[in-house]
């Protein structure tokens, strides 16, 4: 049984029982406890030892910040001084039964809590088994009174610990006035990432020739001693500053009063809490923005003009404010007949939350969506368009079916992401567009994105170019190499992959299986010949830097990889077996099992390319889905990667065969590809191409190459689609797909 890290800290460091402790060798992974002259504690027997029971109590005891904040919680939920048996059960899951098994193992408890709370100036101790919130001695005391730090901090990064504070700036305030201020630029001894410098001002040189943590952070922390804490999400400021204060030893606050909070409850009109758009509501004027005292600033003002709006609506002690904070935002009435009904949360000793206990409902949309336009979406797929105030479209979605997509906005809680956030507070009308199918809406929301530009619309508004693998077939000794660019320079392009990582994970597994060239330097005759690398010797390279290899035969070998890129090689997946069964019987284990992941690997990569055929240009299909419009189907024609034509057809055996021989003869017309691929052609392609490879097992899809050439072919392929399609309506579910759309939060 092992002693939780806190713990042993705790014990350590006690002022009640000064305790050594040391491995017991017996034992394995067994702490042994000693008394303070070195006699060992039995963990075994009946005669069991107070220290023995500290053994077994404080096992899986969470951190001593995990303790501190749920000691907090518990006593400001009830709100007055709180026994030890209570705090005992609340913070270490150890129940009423469990605590009094022995007046020893009692003590034990007492022990571990006494030296938790005693750690944090947030609490005190009223009497002999009682605690409560320092803070309660201020609670009634008058808010001119009471002195306010307006703080806040510039970082490296979001995270504490891995991120570090590289400003620190604090306001002291007393009844409406400054008394005193706290500035300083703080050394975190690493580089500044570039958006930092550009986004602060803050640049690597000041920094370097700023004061480093241990000699700033001292300071700050008296400036702020016996202060009640306040700034603009001061969560944030409170997070990073509680980390630098516990590598340097020291105790932070986990409290204060964050001016979102505030502003909700008395700004009533204001929509967004932004720290710039709260000062131009209350006509603050903002400077030095993105610095840390101008920034504490602004907040200070803030707070004053916010604090002067409480005190009009009766708040006029800190025990006031606060509980005005914990009320809902909506709340109204007398301060001092309100009270918080909160119920406690249960901790587990793990840390985590009873399954019972029920987080409060966020805000969501309703609040500002008009509940009666839900009775006009239809339950039809289509584009969506969601407008301001001024009639400006802000978001263009699109969905599989409007009624439910638009829906359920509704119940989608507010601020669930920072890019979003503010979207649906701006709606003031939703205009729905019902279209054919959910591809004929994807590809119309495109077009509409880059049409309207749509400020909501982050990620789609400059599509995203997948990355492609790009093999230049003109080049005698070509080279297989990613790019996001896909041109009509005569390369072979084979994609779109879903990401980069598995673009070079496929280009890692062709240069393992294939010799193929992988330098960018000049070859014969070009230049001259130059010593081979490695993988000559590797027989991964037939090495064409030596001027001697016939490009003939390296064409071959780039012929069998665009095959395999695009899903054709089956028959590399048969001799890579053979090789790895000769490499087994040869007893070379260690090729056999490198065979064997290669093998996995080719075979992932030729599932993931076989229906789209890999290369661009080899889109040549019809997209055949149920239409929106009853008893018709939505019929598409892809030629080169690109839409070309979409019909609406009735399920009809004859409007339908007639419908794709029309256009066979319209993509037969077209011939080869365009020489020039336009950004929208691209955009384009990149939508269809990765439409096909996430639906590839819709049957849905009907290649149609050899029907462009052979009268046969033609009948064939038409007769084909005809039934395929009537047999996939008995079973809808094979083709309707779930709704993809970019979910804005």
């Amino acid at each position: 049984m092992k002693l939780h890290k806190s713990t042993i800290d705790i014990i350590k460091s006690t002022r009640f029982s000064p305790l050594k402790y040391a491995r017991f060798p017996c034992k394995p992974r067994r702490y042994m406890l000693f008394s303070y002259i070195g006699t060992p504690v039995p963990h075994k027997g009946s005669q069991r030892g107070l220290f023995a029971m500290v053994q077994e109590a404080v096992e899986g005891v969470p951190q001593r910040g995990t303790l501190l904040r749920r000691a907090h919680e518990l006593l400001e939920s009830l709100g007055r001084p709180t026994a030890e048996d209570l705090l005992i059960q609340h913070l270490f899951g150890a129940s009423e039964d469990t605590q009094s098994v022995t007046t020893g193992r009692n003590a034990v408890w007492t022990l571990l809590l006494r030296q938790v709370l005693n750690s944090s100036s947030l609490f005190e101790q009223t009497s002999e088994r009682e605690w409560s919130l320092s803070s309660w001695r201020s609670t009634h005391m008058p808010l001119e009174n009471v002195e306010f730090v307006v703080l806040d901090t510039e970082t490296t990064g979001l995270r504490p610990g891995p991120d570090r504070v590289i400003e620190v700036a604090g306001i002291r305030l007393r009844n409406g006035e400054v008394i005193d201020s706290f500035q300083s630029l703080v050394n975190p001894n690493r580089r500044l990432p570039p958006f930092i410098v550009q986004f602060t001002g803050i640049t690597q040189e000041m920094v370097s020739a700023a004061p480093g943590a241990a000699q700033v952070f001292p300071d700050f922390f008296n400036f702020i001693e016996g202060a009640i804490l306040v700034g603009h999400n001061v969560g944030f400021d409170i997070g990073f500053l509680s980390h630098e204060a516990h590598l340097l030893g020291q105790a932070f606050p986990i409290d204060g009063i964050d001016t979102i909070l505030f502003a909700r409850r008395y700004l009533p009109a204001l929509r967004r809490f932004k720290l710039d758009l709260v000062a131009n509501h209350l006509k603050i004027p903002a400077a030095n923005r993105h610095r840390a005292m101008g920034d504490a600033k602004v907040t200070a003002a803030i707070f004053l003009k916010l604090l002067a709006l409480a005190q009009q609506q009766g708040i006029q002690t800190l025990g006031n404010l606060r509980l005005r904070l914990q009320l809902p935002v909506a709340w109204s009435g007398d301060i001092t007949d309100a009270s918080v009904s909160r119920q406690l949360d249960q901790w587990r000793v793990d840390g985590k939350l009873a399954q019972k206990i029920e987080a409060p409902p966020r805000p969501n949309g309703g609040l500002f969506l008009n509940p009666a336009w839900k009775r006009d979406f239809p339950a039809k797929p289509g584009v969506y368009l969601m407008k301001d105030e001024n009639g400006q479209i802000i978001y263009v979605g699109k969905a599989k079916c409007l009624k439910d997509r638009l829906a359920s906005y509704y119940s989608q809680p507010l601020g669930y992401t920072r890019k979003m956030d503010g979207l649906l507070q701006n709606v003031r009308e939703i205009e729905t567009r019902v279209l054919g199918s959910e591809l004929e809406a994807l590809l119309m929301e495109s077009q509409l994105i880059k049409q309207l530009q749509p400020a909501y619309n982050v990620q789609l508004r400059n599509y995203e170019l997948y990355p492609f693998i790009k093999i230049d077939v003109q080049h005698p000794f070509p080279r297989v190499y990613s790019t996001k660019e896909v041109a009509a320079d005569g390369a072979r392009y084979f994609g779109p992959f879903r990401s980069r990582r598995i673009v070079d994970f496929t280009i890692e597994l062709i240069q393992k299986v294939f010799p193929v060239r992988t330098c960018i330097r000049s070859l014969p005759p070009l230049a001259k010949p130059s010593d081979p690398c490695l993988r000559l010797h590797l027989d991964r390279c037939p090495g064409p830097c030596r001027g001697n290899v016939d490009p003939a035969e390296y064409a071959k070998v780039i012929e069998q990889i665009c095959a395999f890129l695009g899903g054709e090689r089956e028959d590399l997946l048969d001799r890579l077996r053979r090789q790895m069964l000769e490499a087994s019987q040869q007893m070379n284990y260690e090729r056999a099992a490198w065979l064997r992941d290669t093998i996995r690997s080719a075979d992932e990569v030729l599932i993931g390319q076989r229906l789209i055929t890999g290369a661009v240009e080899a889109n040549n299909l019809f997209i055949v889905y149920p239409s929106a419009r009853e008893d018709h189907n939505e019929l598409f024609l892809v030629r080169h990667g690109r839409l070309v034509q979409q019909k609406c057809i009735p399920h009809e055996p004859q409007e339908m065969k007639e419908a794709v021989l029309e256009l066979l003869d319209v993509a037969a017309a077209l011939g080869d590809a365009p020489s020039i691929v336009g950004k929208a052609e691209v955009d384009q392609i990149n939508i269809i191409s990765r439409w096909i490879h996430h639906h590839s097992d819709d049957r849905a899809f009907f290649p149609l190459q050899p029907a462009l050439t052979d009268p046969h072919e033609r009948r064939f392929l038409a007769q084909r689609i005809w039934v395929e399609v009537d047999a996939a309506r008995a079973q809808p579910s094979i083709l309707l797909v779930e709704d993809q759309e970019e979910d804005p939060y």
